[in-house]
């Protein structure tokens, strides 16, 4: 009885997008969450553009960024970053 009822509930959440925030808490949910990340929003014509940039814990020498619009447009990036910032000559 109890795996026809998480059978139930699983194929529900599977199904149904208004539960894909829910599903997507739940499989994540012992993920550790990384505190530093820089977010903001970039302004353009027409489309919500959000920006997520963090650095890596096991390579502190890269940077990645994550944009995601509105439009199911979204790209992940990762570039090399020193420490200290060169001044050109």
């Amino acid at each position: 009885m109890k795996r026809l009822f998480a059978g139930a509930v699983l194929s529900i959440a599977l199904v149904s997008p208004v539960s894909a925030g829910l599903w997507d808490t739940a499989v994540t949910s012992g993920w550790p969450t990384i505190e530093n990340v820089t977010k903001y929003k970039v302004s353009t014509h027409g489309y919500d553009v959000r920006v997520y940039e963090w650095t890596p814990k096991d390579n502190k020498n890269v940077r990645c960024v994550f944009v995601a619009g509105s439009e199911n447009s979204s790209g992940v990036a990762c570039y090399p970053v020193e420490d200290k910032v060169k001044t050109r000559k």
